[in-house]
C-alpha cells in the first residue's frame, strides 16, 4: 500500500458517510479461515458495482460487507452469519 492510498481521517469519515447513504444494508462478520474468506470473495464477486466492505479494525478482526439491496444483504447474511450468537461470559 502505498502512502497515495492511506485515508485520513476527513477522508475517512467522509467516505463512510458516503458509503453509509449507498449501502445501508451491512453485516459484521469476524475474519474467517482462509478457506471462507474464499467463499466470500467468490460470492461478492456476482455482485461487482452493488456492494462495498471494510475492514472495522486496524488488525483486521472485523470486516463489515456493505449492500445496496436489502435482498443482497439478506442472501449474503443466510449464506455466510453464524447461526450461533455470541454469548457473554459470566
Amino acid at each position: 500500500m502505498n502512502e497515495e492510498s492511506i485515508m485520513d481521517e476527513d477522508q475517512r469519515s467522509e467516505w463512510l458517510r458516503k458509503l453509509d447513504e449507498e449501502c445501508p444494508y451491512q453485516i459484521v462478520l469476524p475474519r474467517q479461515q482462509l478457506i471462507e474468506d474464499h467463499k466470500i470473495v467468490e460470492f461478492l464477486a456476482r455482485y461487482v458495482g452493488k456492494f462495498d466492505m471494510y475492514v472495522e479494525d486496524e488488525y483486521a478482526m472485523f470486516v463489515r460487507y456493505c449492500f445496496a439491496d436489502p435482498l443482497d444483504a439478506a442472501v449474503f447474511r443466510s449464506r455466510f452469519e453464524s447461526k450461533e450468537r455470541f454469548k457473554l461470559a459470566s
